[in-house]
């Protein structure tokens, strides 16, 4: 009975936690009348509607169909959440309502979307929506990127210039292969870098398979970014590229921060205005302090020229309130929410939608 009780209080002081992570200065969500929709693909038989996408975000959008559901009585949803490759295809082809995705949907699911409902001044219809940040748990799915180095390499930081430099060619600001170029010394100097990591393409499906495109699209370069270097060594799993740093004084690797274990030392980043240096803890994640983090979104058909559902606004409104960002921190992969400004930009986005233009005279690209 003792057992029980300190189990118990334990993880009441857990969840205790991870509450006090929730902003206090979120907007308070407060329901309002919505009428349901009928005429999509993503009504089902039944009447509900239709979530397609990440089920890392099965426990966070059960919360939030339940949330909604108690104040929007004969609203019901049917999620049906078994990766991010079926999110993107799902409101393509309005199958789905909400399209979870964990870091972002691939330029290549996108194109289908983008032909289909761009024109030239609008070439991305959907609506993307960020909901939360990547977890540090080892259970989480989508987590944010770590610079590693041997425990025997003294480096104290690393620019993300410096970083996109020694993964990449040609990324702009001269490619780093040896330590000297970066100032290391001592049993560094003039040796060269072994830059190590997962496979950067999906199609040698690594554990990760969106880790590639995050770093050569968002941050190697001006986008379209810079490709990898020819030096860059590959792996499929994580705990591959973390033994490699481990046992080779001269490697540095990208490893997502959740899978890392004591054999190799996190990397302090900081941006080139010299900003103080962070390894990704919990509150520079939330603060975006961090340059490598990855987040949460739901992407939402939305297409130029059309009228936005008023039911998909008022259920993003619930997911980016208070109490839409304590039902996120509750659930067991211990995903991140958002701070109060970022909720704001996410909310202004949802505003913008109203007013944005319609389809230009071209139509959809089919080719």
């Amino acid at each position: 009975m003792v057992c029980l009780c300190i189990t118990v209080g334990g993880a009441a002081a857990q969840e205790k936690g991870r509450m006090a992570l929730v902003d206090p200065s979120l907007p308070e969500y407060h329901p309002q009348p919505v009428p349901t929709p009928h005429d999509h693909g993503y009504v089902m038989p039944d009447g509900s509607l239709r979530i397609v996408g990440f089920d890392d975000m099965a426990g966070m959008i059960a919360k939030w169909d339940e949330q909604f559901t108690r104040t929007h009585h004969g609203v019901k949803f049917t999620p049906i959440l078994r990766g991010n490759g079926t999110a993107i295809p799902a409101i393509t082809y309005d199958m789905a309502v909400f399209a979870p995705e964990g870091g972002g949907a691939t330029l290549l699911e996108l194109l289908p979307y983008e032909k289909i409902y761009g024109s030239k001044k609008d070439p991305v219809a959907a609506l993307i929506i960020r909901v939360g940040h990547g977890s540090l748990n080892p259970a989480a799915k989508m987590s944010p990127l770590g610079i590693v180095v041997n425990k025997s390499n003294p480096i104290k930081s690393l620019t993300t210039k410096q970083v996109a430099s020694i993964f990449s060619t040609g990324s702009g600001t001269g490619d780093v292969t040896n330590w000297s170029q970066i100032g290391m010394g001592g049993s560094l100097a003039d040796k060269p870098i072994h830059p190590t990591g997962l496979y950067w393409d999906s199609y040698n499906r690594p554990e990760d398979p969106t880790m590639g495109e995050y770093m050569m699209y968002r941050h190697m370069g001006a986008f379209p970014g810079a490709v990898f270097s020819q030096n860059y060594e590959q792996y499929i799993h994580y705990s591959d590229v973390v033994k490699k740093v481990a046992g080779d004084p001269l490697a540095i690797g990208i490893v997502a921060l959740n899978k890392l274990d004591p054999s190799v030392r996190v990397v302090p980043l900081v941006e080139s205005d010299g900003r103080t240096p962070s390894t990704g803890s919990v509150q520079d994640l939330i603060a975006d302090r961090y340059p490598y983090e990855r987040d949460l979104y739901i992407y939402i058909r939305r297409e130029p020229g059309t009228a936005f559902e008023p039911l998909v606004k008022e259920y993003m409104r619930l997911v980016l309130s208070k109490q839409g960002q304590e039902a996120l921190v509750q659930d067991s992969k211990e995903y991140l929410p958002l701070n109060a400004e970022d909720v704001k930009v996410e909310l202004e986005k949802l505003d913008s939608t109203q007013t944005w233009a319609p389809r230009s005279k071209q139509g959809p690209m089919l080719n």
